[in-house]
């Protein structure tokens, strides 16, 4: 198992610790770090997540990590660390403790008043399906980076960054400019396929705004993807776009952005499909909706292929009591490029109930669906091409995060 890291983390951890240094006479300086750990007992019915010879038994999965932050009035950082151990009843074999990790880090500058950074970065090192399905708070409605991640059948790791510089040039207009980078390392189980993945592009846009509540705009992104392995090909996208925000009312946000897309594959003809993102946010008396999906490029696979996914995520949290939240939600992609193609598709429901400030439990099923067809000899699949594996999971479980500092100044 590889064990490469990413120079990524710790420049951003050094960048982190530097934003988070105490400036003089901050008012209002405030530094937290709790210590957080999870115990979930579970039962799968497929473990290895296989079209066939389907396995199933008990297990837990344990977490330990911690959660910090600093809070003054220019900025806001983040920094959360976790480590997992699934042990399982009857399957040792997969048994695994320490092997799997995750960070993630986020920095919100107020450089001006009309002008903010934020910086965000995750990194899932060696990430197992039960531990992404019993742990992650992206579950059951998985975003795209991380469906793309289960769509491997591989322990896999992945690094994404995202920066984002906004300016504010009056009431009316604001520009903003970003940069992206997803890193799928060291995947695979040939040796014809065990180089890295890099997926990034930088864009800019414009918007102007009519009032407070809506917006349109334009802009442009350039995407550049990049492979370690020999006899991979880059490819480029361009990805012109109009965008617009909408407060439709009070507790209902529309937002989108659509546009071509223009893809080249070194080698071969340009390709032009359409691109096209959207958010939807309702907020009703005891609770929230929230769905957005869309197309755009993107690295399709864990395993180095490139071209457009496509899907849908949704949830809704309502709030039975203050201490009881209802949960259900899913997400479903399907992502198709060159010498790969495959579907994803999770649903789930579950209740929490928070017992006091630092202690809460909880009770879920989940169900995850991935089928995936490979054109190439290179590109490992443990499933029958084409057919559905699929995976239900019962949880429960309980999370503990206490705060053991507080530093604050002025």
């Amino acid at each position: 198992m590889r064990t490469r890291n990413y120079s990524g983390i710790p420049l951003l951890l050094a960048a982190f610790f530097i934003f988070a240094a105490p400036s003089a006479a901050r008012a209002d300086s405030l530094f937290r770090l709790f210590p957080e750990g999870q115990a979930n007992g579970f039962y799968g019915d497929n473990i290895p997540l296989r079209t066939n010879n389907e396995i199933g038994d008990f297990g837990t999965v344990l977490v330990a990590g911690f959660f910090l932050d600093y809070t003054s009035a220019a900025r806001y950082c983040s920094l959360h660390y976790d480590t997992f151990a699934q042990l399982f009843t009857h399957q040792t074999q997969y048994d695994r403790a320490g092997e799997g990790q995750f960070v993630g880090a986020t920095d919100d500058e107020n450089i001006s008043p009309t002008t903010k950074l934020h910086l965000d970065e995750f990194y899932y090192r060696d990430a197992s399906v039960i531990t992404m399905v019993t742990t992650s708070d992206q579950s059951p409605e998985f975003n795209p980076a991380l469906a793309l991640l289960l769509l491997a059948n591989d322990q896999a790791s992945i690094n994404q960054f995202n920066a984002q510089l906004q300016h504010y040039w009056g009431q009316q207009w604001s520009s903003e400019i970003s940069v992206h980078q997803t890193t799928f390392f060291g995947t695979g189980n040939s040796s014809n396929n065990s180089g890295d993945s890099y997926g990034q592009y930088a864009g800019a846009a414009t918007d102007y705004h009519f009032s407070g509540r809506f917006s349109l705009g334009v802009g442009y992104r350039f995407f550049d993807f990049r492979f370690s392995a020999p006899g991979q090909p880059g490819e480029q996208a361009h990805w012109p776009f109009v965008r617009g925000t909408w407060q439709v009312m009070k507790n209902l946000y529309l937002s989108g952005m659509v546009g071509v897309v223009i893809s080249h594959t070194q080698g071969q003809s340009d390709q032009v499909n359409p691109g096209g993102l959207g958010l939807l946010e309702y907020q009703f008396e005891h609770g929230t909706l929230s769905l957005s999906g869309g197309e755009e490029p993107t690295l399709t696979s864990a395993y180095g292929t490139v071209g457009n996914i496509r899907g849908v995520r949704g949830n809704v949290l309502y709030d039975f009591t203050p201490r009881l939240t209802g949960s259900a939600g899913g997400s479903y992609y399907d992502s198709s490029g060159n010498n790969f193609s495959g579907e994803f598709a999770s649903w789930g429901v579950g209740l929490s109930q928070r017992v006091n400030k630092w202690l809460s439990v909880n009770a879920r099923f989940i169900q995850i669906r991935r089928s995936e067809t490979t054109t190439s000899q290179f590109l490992p699949s443990n499933n029958e091409s084409g057919q559905w594996a699929v995976g239900d999971y019962y949880i429960i479980g309980l999370a503990v995060s206490i705060e053991a500092f507080r530093w604050s100044w002025q």
